[in-house]
C-alpha cells in the first residue's frame, strides 16, 4: 500500500459517512415546499403521560404532515406546515397532559422580521409539574424548531 492510499482511504470513508449523516437528516422532516414559508416543529414528549391532541391550527397555509391524536411517552414527532407565499406563518399545536388537567401549547411563528417560538407555553390546574424547552433551529423562511416537554 503507497502513502496516497493510506491517507485517501480515511478521508473517502469519512465523506461517505457524512453524506449519509446529512441525507438522513434531510429525509427526518421530509420533503417542504420551497414556494413560501415551512414549519418543522419536532415535538418530544418526555413525560410518563400519553398527551392527546385538543386542537391544531395554522395562521395561513396547511399542515403537510399534521399532529397525531395521541403522542405516547418518551416519544416524538414531526409536524410540518406551509403556505406558499413568504407573507408568514404561525402554526400552532395543543396537547392535553391526562391526570394533571394540564395543556401544553407548541407554537411557531415564521415571519420575515424572525423566526420563534413565542405563545409556548403551559397551562392549566398543575401546570407547574411541567416545563417546556425549545430552541429554534433555522429560521426565515424554512423554519425548524425543537420542543420538549418534559417534568419539573
Amino acid at each position: 500500500m503507497n502513502t496516497k492510499t493510506l491517507i485517501a482511504t480515511p478521508l473517502i470513508g469519512l465523506a461517505v459517512i457524512g453524506a449519509g449523516i446529512g441525507a438522513a437528516g434531510i429525509a427526518s422532516a421530509g420533503t417542504l415546499p420551497t414556494n413560501g414559508n415551512t414549519i418543522a416543529m419536532t415535538i418530544y414528549n418526555s413525560t410518563d403521560q400519553t398527551m392527546t391532541l385538543t386542537g391544531d391550527y395554522t395562521s395561513a397555509g396547511d399542515f403537510i404532515a399534521g399532529p397525531q391524536e395521541t403522542l405516547a411517552p418518551h416519544s416524538s414527532e414531526i409536524v410540518t406546515a406551509s403556505v406558499d407565499n413568504f407573507g408568514g406563518l404561525t402554526a400552532v399545536v395543543n396537547y392535553g397532559v391526562p391526570d394533571t388537567n394540564t395543556i401544553v401549547t407548541f407554537q411557531a411563528n415564521n415571519n420575515a422580521g424572525a423566526a420563534s417560538t413565542d405563545g409556548t407555553q403551559i397551562g392549566g390546574t398543575h401546570h407547574n409539574r411541567y416545563d417546556v424547552m425549545t430552541n429554534v433551529d433555522t429560521g426565515f423562511p424554512t423554519m425548524n424548531a425543537v420542543y420538549t416537554i418534559f417534568p419539573v
